[in-house]
């Protein structure tokens, strides 16, 4: 099997990877699931440091209210500035 993109990891189950990877352990295709080891673990790291970056749940909710109240986007501009400065791998 073909290395997968990062396009086609997003696209996928956890359950299609699994499976994607057991037809490669069974083909002895070890670089491919290395590929997408690596690729798995690159978007781990983004993932983590949004995590880490974004307000908890209790300050967007509030976030969320003003901005209905206010009609501002402030909750908004928040969310994009974190995943622009940490955007997800692409192919």
């Amino acid at each position: 099997m073909a290395n997968l993109t990062y396009t086609q990891i997003y696209s996928m189950t956890e359950t299609e990877l699994f499976d994607h990877s057991a037809t490669n352990m069974q083909e002895n295709n070890f670089e491919d699931i290395t590929s997408i080891n690596e690729k798995l673990n690159a978007i781990a790291v983004v993932q983590e440091t949004r995590k880490a970056l974004y307000p908890s749940f209790e300050e967007q909710l509030d976030m969320q209210y003003w901005d209905s109240v206010n009609g501002t986007t402030i909750w908004k501009d928040k969310i994009a500035e974190i995943k622009t400065a940490n955007p997800l791998p692409q192919d």
